[in-house]
């Protein structure tokens, strides 16, 4: 399962849901700003989303490269 942690008024954070939702992927999206800083500082990203896909962490562009 992919999780991608975002926030309020984040563009970068709608984009990435459009592009999953037309590919139909399914993900679980969290959109608290707390989790989102503990998430991003355990895996030293400083932008949101961050995208945890197998126990992997990823900022949007690293992850759109895998997908």
């Amino acid at each position: 399962m992919i999780k991608v942690f975002g926030k309020e008024n984040c563009s970068k954070c709608e984009e990435l849901k459009k592009i999953l939702d037309n590919k139909e992927i399914e993900y679980e999206y969290t959109q608290d700003l707390k989790t989102l800083m503990i998430v991003a500082s355990k895996a030293r990203i400083m932008s949101a989303p961050v995208v945890e896909k197998d126990g992997k962490y990823y900022t949007m562009e690293s992850f759109l490269e895998v997908l």
